[in-house]
Order: structure tokens, then C-alpha cells, then sequence
């Protein structure tokens, strides 16, 4: 079967969830593909109620849907706990030997809600509305995802990664971002355009409107954000940039320069 029919499967499954009055939340990949970074993507990652979490389950196993709940293959078990936890399916339609899988899991998970998120078109179904995260409320989230488990931990990595690829996309707007924000930014673009993109993103960030305890968040997570960034890059000077606004104009807070 073609991509198509897999695509009309989907509607059918998550138009089954909506249908039951559920929120879904997208998350991972897809979010990035939605703020324009080439994402292939191979799950479908949904948050769901964590109280109607279990009749989700129930509904795509028990009705003529032709989803089939499965183990998570090993690529996603070693993304850690927010690739294992919850419950895949694939579909009967998809007869690759990697099928796309659909993904759903607790919103306590990934620290969000519908309430943090705003209706967009469903990437299945035109006439239907999914849920996704507004952005500053997302990069917070990641935040705490990371905080749910220690600094070193193999489960920190999806998030710390989706993090990085939400900033310099959604943020700072990198232009032919995919695989480059880890690149100093004199081998991608001149250092004026990379100004330019700089300021209108400060002005972004300064109209967010965040809790104290998600500022603390952020300041207890500062110097592991510039860590695994290279030292002169975009993504170092763009995660330095983007979190001294926000102490600068919001808790005058400032966290040592990590580079020139």
C-alpha cells in the first residue's frame, strides 16, 4: 500500500479519538516538520489525557480500525523512557519492515496539556483539528522533561535534541536548518544575516510570558543547554542568546558568558 493509504488509515484512527471527545497533543518530529525542519517522520507521537489515556487503547484495539498495539522497536527503546512508555500501533495497511508507527503516551510525560497548545490542521485529515504545543510553553515542557530524570541519563536525549532542533527553527528561523545547527555560522550565512534573524528573534522571546518556576527551570538547566552545543556555533550563541533575554528583561539574571 502507498503513502496515501496509510495517511487515510491515520485520519481514520485519530478522527476515531476525536470523535470520543479526546484532546491529542503532537509531539516529537512532526512538531519540528510543522516549524519547517525536514523531519522524516517514522512515529506519530500524541499526548492524551493521562485519565483517558487507557480507553485511547482501547478504542484503536477494539474497533474495526486495523491498528494492532506492538512493542516499540529497539530504535525508538533507546531513545529512553519518551520513546518506550506508552503504547504503539501500526497498521495493517503498512506492510513495510519499518512501519510508521502511531505513538500515544501520558501528557504527565511530556509536562503538557491542551490548554498549552493551539488547534492546527491535522497532518491526516483536512476538515479535522490536533492539538500543538504553543512554542514557549513547548520549550518549557522539554525543559522539564529533562529535569525527570539525572543529567546523564540516555532519557534526557530526545528532548535536549527536540530543544535544539525548536530553537534554531522555530526561533531563530535557521535557514536550511537540517543537520547545519551544530555548524559555525560563518560556513552557513553571513554574520549580518545572522543578526538579522538574531533580533527579530530577541523580540519573540521578550513578549513570552513565563512563570517564575519555568524561569527556575531554565536557570537550573542553563549551562547543560550550552554543553553539548560546539563552542562558536549558531546553536551555542543562539541558546546563550535566547536564555539571557529572558533573566536579563524577566529575574536579572546573569549566568556566566560559556564563550566569546
Amino acid at each position: 500500500m502507498g503513502a496515501n493509504e496509510i495517511i487515510k488509515a491515520f485520519a481514520r484512527g485519530t478522527n476515531l479519538l476525536l470523535d470520543h471527545g479526546m484532546s491529542l497533543i503532537q509531539w516529537g518530529e512532526q512538531v519540528h516538520w510543522y516549524w519547517g525542519y525536514p523531519a522524516v517522520v517514522c512515529v506519530f507521537d500524541f499526548a492524551v489525557e493521562d485519565s483517558r489515556l487507557s480507553e485511547a487503547v482501547s478504542l484503536l484495539e477494539k474497533k474495526d480500525t486495523g491498528f494492532k498495539l506492538v512493542d516499540p522497536p529497539f530504535s525508538v527503546r533507546a531513545k529512553g523512557a519518551l520513546g518506550k512508555k506508552g503504547y504503539h500501533f501500526v497498521h495493517q495497511v503498512d506492510q513495510k519492515s519499518f512501519p510508521t508507527r502511531l505513538h500515544l503516551m501520558p501528557e504527565s510525560l511530556v509536562h503538557l496539556s491542551s490548554h498549552q497548545a493551539d488547534l492546527v490542521r491535522s497532518p491526516f485529515d483536512s476538515t479535522r483539528e490536533l492539538y500543538i504545543p504553543k512554542l514557549p510553553e513547548h520549550c518549557i515542557s522539554l525543559i522539564r522533561c529533562m529535569e525527570d530524570y539525572p543529567e546523564k541519563a540516555i532519557d534526557r536525549c530526545p528532548a535536549r535534541r527536540f530543544l535544539h532542533i525548536l530553537i534554531a527553527t522555530a526561533i531563530y528561523k535557521e535557514p536550511n536548518v537540517g543537520g547545519k545547527i551544530y555548524i559555525p555560522e560563518e560556513e552557513t550565512e553571513s554574520e549580518e544575516d545572522f543578526k538579522v534573524r538574531q533580533k527579530k528573534a530577541i523580540q519573540e522571546i521578550e513578549a513570552w510570558e513565563l512563570l517564575e518556576t519555568e524561569i527556575c527551570s531554565v536557570k537550573n538547566n542553563f549551562q547543560q543547554f550550552i554543553r553539548p552545543a560546539v563552542s562558536g556555533s549558531k546553536l551555542a550563541k543562539n541558546f546563550h542568546m535566547t536564555f539571557t533575554t529572558i533573566f536579563f528583561n524577566s529575574f536579572e539574571f546573569n549566568p556566566l558568558t560559556p564563550f566569546d
